[in-house]
């Protein structure tokens, strides 16, 4: 949206004046700058602007020269390309008119705003002195509904409040004082009982030394034992195969004596 013209006809110390801004000279920056010294009537003019925009106020500052009844703004407003004709009258129905002041839809100018409501658009186009105080003060505190806003409308995040509120509630379920229950105290009391079984199973360094030493005599014995088993085992298989041997050693001696007895027989 573009503003062409501005109708300052009945508004504040405004007749029938008028400010044109000209068409767009392609290639070159499309800014204007209004200025004069105090009392000139520049806030007076950006109060009309947002009057056009939004409605004027129901208990407007600006009619000590034209009464309600008769305050009047218009505007050639270049919205998606095609120039518009507004005017916008004090009423609190119907006060957005076409030509031949014929009533417009207000969604002609929030659509093309994007929905964005009054407070939010002066926070973020229309700062002066008390709104960037005031503005400022509110973001850095994280609170209040316009610093909320002018956050959410300038990064296009129209669901921040919905998001705040679940990471409130996920940071409440992390820590909340005075809560019964909270992951920070669930894992400080599993802390706690992890530090109970870590002394139960904790040591001294000279009693460790102990159980080392105990453990190497333990090994050594156990080495010595097992060399003592394999002797007796090589033994014992010795004695194995004697004993099996046995029986045919006295079969053996039955021959021999027998062949004893045979030597004298001739051949």
């Amino acid at each position: 949206m573009r503003i062409n013209r501005l109708d300052l006809t009945r508004y504040g110390k405004f007749t029938d004046k008028h400010i044109d801004f000209g068409p767009v000279d392609p290639g070159r920056p499309d800014l204007h700058i209004i200025y004069g010294p105090n009392e000139a009537g520049k806030s007076t003019t950006l109060s009309a602007f947002l009057d056009l925009l939004f409605g004027i106020e129901s208990r407007s500052r600006y009619d000590f020269l034209h009464p309600y009844s008769t305050m009047r703004i218009g505007a050639a407003l270049d919205i998606g390309g095609v120039v518009r004709e507004l005017v916008r009258i004090k009423k609190p129905q119907n006060s957005l008119l076409g030509p031949g002041d014929q009533p417009m839809g207000e969604h002609l100018i929030l659509g093309e705003l994007g929905g964005v409501e009054r407070d939010v658009y002066c926070a973020m186009f229309s700062l002066d002195d008390d709104t960037l105080e005031k503005g400022g003060e509110s973001i850095l505190a994280s609170k209040g509904d316009l610093g909320q806003l002018l956050f959410s409308a300038s990064t296009g995040l129209a669901a921040l409040s919905q998001t705040l509120v679940e990471l409130r509630s996920q940071a409440d379920g992390v820590f909340k004082l005075r809560a019964r229950s909270s992951e920070i105290g669930d894992l400080k009391s599993r802390l706690s009982d992890l530090k109970e079984r870590k002394e139960q199973i904790d040591t001294l360094a000279s009693h460790y030394r102990q159980m080392v030493e105990t453990r190497e005599r333990s090994l050594a014995h156990y080495d010595e034992a097992m060399a003592d088993r394999t002797r007796t085992q090589l033994r014992l298989d010795e004695i194995k195969s004697l004993l099996t041997a046995l029986p045919r050693l006295t079969e053996l001696r039955d021959i021999r004596d027998s062949l004893a007895e045979l030597q004298d027989v001739p051949e």
